[in-house]
């Protein structure tokens, strides 16, 4: 390059900045310069952080250029641990939006960001008080929707570590934000009411205060003004299955796990696996003929090495195999057993399946010793007899025991009882459809 050249380059430079540096637009150039020069040192932790610092100290005012370096602090911070400053720089962020120095959609985003940054890289407790500072400032500034998300963020972090005293406040100051002066629903707040509400739910069911569980149940299908997440819809239903589990209602529970599973399926959740498990044991304690695996919404998993396993004991359940039953559980432990809620019914799976498999083998028999029943379902006779008693209560079965022969005489059915047992079973199979179409319907 020549002498002439360089000269020529000079004076274009000059004259550049002559044009540009006069005004606050030349400011405001040279802090955004200063801002990405400093992006640029993130590496460096102290270099960037006194170079972000310059962009704030020669920012003339508060503007979003010294939001922006504020907010890099702070992410910088974060990332090294040193969580005393990170509650110093976020102070001084929130004060940003105080003023309402940047865009409001801006200023959520940047919330939401930290909220999620400090959720993954610190503890519970600091996570709780950087909620509480967001949330003492989005109260401040009547930001009523970041307000109410925020705080069924620190919800959920308050039910994750057992708060729950802090957990029932909060949710009662998040219920009566979703109410008018009359306690009535504002129409507008029922999806945020039925989070709040399946956030009760969640820590009922912790807290195994079932009656207080139902009662909320009942409130969800009560609120019709919602559109909730599938997600949240799913998590109502599952606990309102297993509320119903409990109570040995088994096409209740069964419809709701089944519109659980619809919901956790559409909002593409991985709890829609272990859902359709509930179904299937619901569907086998209501004795119910139809197969849920069967359905256009299960066949997708099939092939899930969970769904495997259950369909296995399905088919060792429909052909009344005992043996093949208990097999089935004992090579599948971590996909049926392992999971505490299965676990729970077991014993009622065992129990239904051993009265179906007596009821049907007594039907060639007008006398059978009950150690040969016994045997054949490889339990105990007392066990056998039990079951026999259970069977006849239930008008399932119309026989005698002969206790001292250990004998069990079945009576002879005539043409008239047959044609009013068929007619019996035909009546409760269409109720049984009916509610099962009731509670689908909701």
């Amino acid at each position: 390059m020549s002498d002439d050249d360089f000269m020529y380059e000079d004076e274009e430079e000059y004259e550049f900045e002559y044009e540009e540096d006069d005004g606050e637009g030349g400011e405001e150039v040279g802090v955004e310069n200063r801002y990405y020069n400093a992006k640029g040192l993130r590496e460096d932790f102290d270099a960037a952080i006194r170079e972000f610092q310059t962009v704030v100290d020669d920012s003339p005012s508060l503007t979003e250029w010294g939001f922006k370096a504020t907010k890099q602090m702070l992410k910088l911070c974060l990332r090294e641990g040193h969580f005393d400053q990170v509650l110093s720089y976020y102070e001084k962020m929130l004060d940003y939006v105080r003023q309402s120095i940047v865009a409001r959609n801006y200023a959520e985003k940047s919330i939401n960001n930290m909220l999620e940054r400090v959720s993954l890289a610190a503890t519970p407790e600091f996570v709780q008080r950087f909620h509480q500072m967001t949330l003492a400032v989005l109260k401040e500034t009547k930001n009523d929707r970041l307000w109410l998300r925020t705080s069924l963020r620190l919800a959920k972090i308050l039910l994750d570590q057992h708060e729950y005293p802090a957990l029932d406040t909060l949710l009662g100051e998040l219920r009566r934000e979703c109410e008018d002066d009359s306690g009535a629903v504002i129409l507008e707040r029922g999806t945020q009411l039925l989070e709040i509400h399946a956030m009760y739910l969640a820590m009922y069911a912790a807290r195994e205060e079932h009656k207080r569980l139902k009662d909320t149940y009942l409130q969800c299908m009560t609120i019709k003004s919602a559109i909730p997440h599938p997600r949240i819809m799913g998590f109502i239903r599952e606990c309102g299955g297993k509320m119903y589990m409990g109570e040995c209602n088994w096409e209740q529970a069964k419809a709701n796990f089944f519109d659980a599973f619809k919901n956790y399926d559409e909002a593409g959740s991985p709890q829609r696996v272990q859902v359709l498990k509930y179904l299937v044991l619901a569907s086998l304690l209501s004795e119910s003929e139809v197969n849920p695996l069967s359905g256009p919404e299960a066949m997708s998993y099939v092939n899930d090495p969970a769904i495997v396993a259950i369909t296995a004991l399905v088919a060792a359940f429909e052909s009344q195999d005992v043996v093949r039953f208990e097999h089935t559980l004992s090579q599948n432990t971590e996909h049926i057993q392992d999971d505490p809620f299965i676990a729970r019914y077991i014993a009622d799976l065992r129990r239904t399946l051993r009265m179906q498999a007596l009821e049907s083998a007594v039907l060639p028999y007008t006398r059978i010793r009950i150690d040969s029943l016994a045997k054949r379902l490889d339990i105990a006779p007392a066990d056998a007899e039990q079951l026999l008693v259970a069977l006849i209560l239930d008008k399932r079965l119309r026989a005698n025991i002969d206790q001292e022969q250990g004998i069990l005489a079945v009576e002879q059915d005539t043409a008239e009882h047959q044609q009013f047992e068929a007619l019996n079973k035909w009546a409760t199979n269409m109720e049984s459809l009916l509610r099962s179409a009731i509670a689908t319907i909701g």
